[in-house]
């Protein structure tokens, strides 16, 4: 089912997958409310619809697999781990390149762009990332958090305590001091402008709402997030460059790079 007939919206497992099992379709477009799903949706003696034992089955075998998924990965960035050790044990300007493709890809392309300005032009609740929870403000606030992490080799657990190490920040500080600070300032103002749209959520608007045809405030909100991420890629792009780094090709996106394509 997943992709099913190269269709890339066919998503039957995953974070998505699960999310849908759980809170339904959001019927509310751009009004207020998420996914109604009843309890009863799972309850074997009172269904709504039948089919309460398949859905539940799915729902545990779609749980099980995201599960069994993270794990992998987690084992595959172990000390050991297939994917530690082949960044580790190649050239090293490509392992530090490789760093900085992921923080500009997801940054720009991948954020700003398809996860964010693409709802924004279309004032379209169905292009928001979690559009049945309406959890869309965590998940962009924690990809630029995650963007930060990544950069200065720094991430709190979620006890609180911190693990770690030595960072590309670290040799960008060597480097070009002013470009690390730079790039440090901008990665704090993407995520005070992700912080912004979550406290909008909490105080009773959600993202989908925040992006509506007319929501002056809110798509300013939004938008502000969008353009700090921007102008932190560029600076992603100076800090490679005071590495003396071979150039690096960071995802893009037509809703930033040609917006017009995106009504056709």
């Amino acid at each position: 089912l997943q992709e099913a007939g190269g269709v890339e919206a066919n998503v039957a497992t995953g974070y998505h997958a699960i999310e849908f099992l759980l809170w339904g379709q959001d019927l509310h477009g751009t009004g207020p409310g998420a996914g109604e799903r009843p309890y009863t949706d799972y309850d074997l003696a009172n269904c709504t619809g039948g089919n309460c034992d398949r859905r539940a089955e799915y729902l545990k075998s779609a749980s099980d697999l995201l599960v069994s998924d993270l794990r992998e990965m987690v084992n595959n960035w172990k000390e050991d781990g297939a994917a530690r050790k082949n960044l580790v044990d190649g050239d090293a300007n490509a392992g530090i390149s490789t760093i900085f493709t992921g923080m500009g890809s997801l940054s720009y392309g991948e954020l700003a762009g398809e996860r964010m300005k693409l709802g924004l032009l279309l004032h379209d609740p169905e292009e928001e990332h979690d559009c049945f929870s309406d959890n869309t403000y965590n998940s962009h606030l924690y990809d630029a958090v995650g963007i930060r992490a990544a950069y200065h080799a720094s991430y709190t657990r979620l006890d609180g305590t911190v693990v770690s190490g030595p960072s590309v920040s670290d040799m960008v500080k060597v480097a070009d001091p002013a470009i690390d600070k730079e790039l440090s300032d901008k990665l704090d103002a993407s995520v005070a402008k992700m912080e912004a749209i979550k406290a909008r959520a909490l105080a009773g608007e959600a993202y989908d709402q925040q992006i509506a045809e007319g929501n002056t405030e809110g798509n300013a909100t939004v938008q502000a997030a969008i353009d700090a991420l921007i102008d932190q890629t560029k600076s992603i792009e100076r800090a490679v460059g005071s590495l003396k780094l071979n150039s690096i090709a960071f995802e893009g996106s037509d809703s930033l790079d040609a917006p017009d394509k995106v009504f056709k």
